[in-house]
């Protein structure tokens, strides 16, 4: 095996858009957008197997006062959940042996380049569906399981109604017959709004990506990356949503609850569960099932929990820093003044 940085975006993005563990979050101009806006060098690694490409890597790089960090994907609350690795298209279907002979290639290349690195804080996060991380593990890297909520779309609808919470289900109809209005927009404005002044809370302890972020991949992106809003027949703001629509649909990020009569949020998520299995989904991803405030809300609509996992690693140095970010800078303002990429 040969671990090598990809320079060509067409060989990077037809990579990512045959295999089934590539996202949108992996596409060449989602992650060199990324690191223009963190500040961070983007290192997009191949793997290759002689000739041929079987997987990549795309991680972050960054060094503070001395301290340096490597990150897959860089730490931005609530953007990119997982990033990681992206293996081959015929990777699932291989027999599990050649899965693990890949993995322990892959790990090999990939352990021996962080090690010439030497980060002080090192953090892999894969997307839901990869989960062997042994190879990684046998490596020193600390395993980590996140969640996520999961709505299978290849059932009937009634099942999926079904599934609801019935006071939820009830709020619904309530929300239904009032009439609202669905809109569909490329414009964030009102998003990002609700979005920032929720992460500029002091309990929210990784900064709010910059507006410029969004707009530049809301940019790049206009077919898969989209706002949804929802108003009422006065035409005030009941809800509103940013999606992901590329293999998969996600229900990216939410605003906090609109103060309103009508549950605009809930009967928001209905429409786009219908909407997104009427595209040909297979499922809906509901992202947040790892922040307790959310759980509440979100488990309403889901009976199923996926998970992915994440691999890190951290020397004195790297502990110290994280403690500090989290115990001392965890403040608006001083968040603003050590990550340069908050508003």
């Amino acid at each position: 095996m040969v671990l090598e940085l990809v320079k060509d975006r067409g060989v990077w993005d037809s990579f990512v858009d045959a295999s089934p563990y590539g996202l949108l979050f992996h596409r060449w101009d989602y992650i060199t957008i990324t690191a223009r806006h963190t500040g961070y060098r983007l290192l997009p690694y191949g793997i290759y197997k002689g000739e041929e490409l079987v997987c990549l890597a795309p991680l972050f790089f960054r060094s503070v006062h001395g301290v340096k960090t490597l990150f897959s994907p860089p730490p931005m609350q609530a953007v990119i959940p997982y990033l990681g690795l992206i293996p081959a298209k015929d990777f699932a279907a291989l027999k599990l042996g050649k899965q693990e002979a890949i993995m322990d290639l892959v790990a090999t290349d990939l352990s021996a380049e962080i090690d010439a690195i030497s980060p002080h804080y090192f953090s892999l996060t894969f997307v839901p569906g990869l989960i062997d991380v042994r190879q990684f593990i046998w490596r020193g890297y600390t395993p980590k399981v996140h969640y996520t909520y999961v709505i299978d779309l290849t059932r009937p609808l009634e099942t999926i109604w079904g599934d609801f919470h019935y006071k939820l289900r009830n709020k619904i109809r309530k929300a239904e017959k009032a009439g609202m209005d669905l809109v569909r927009s490329t414009d964030i404005s009102d998003l990002y709004t609700a979005l920032a002044g929720r992460f500029s809370q002091p309990d929210m302890n990784i900064p709010m990506i910059s507006r410029r972020y969004f707009e530049d991949v809301f940019r790049a992106y206009p077919d898969h990356l989209a706002a949804y809003y929802l108003y009422d027949r006065e035409g005030a703001l009941t809800g509103a949503v940013a999606t992901q629509e590329y293999k998969r649909f996600l229900l990216w990020m939410g605003t906090p609850r609109i103060e309103s009569v009508h549950a605009g949020n809930e009967y928001l998520q209905w429409l786009l569960v219908q909407r997104a299995r009427a595209e040909g989904y297979s499922y809906l991803e509901n992202i947040g099932a790892n922040t307790p405030d959310l759980n509440f809300f979100k488990s309403k609509f889901c009976s199923v929990l996926g998970i992915y996992m994440e691999v890190c690693r951290k020397d004195i140095v790297g502990a110290l820093a994280e403690w500090a970010y989290s115990s001392v800078f965890n403040n608006p303002r001083l968040k603003r003044r050590v990550v340069p990429y908050i508003d």
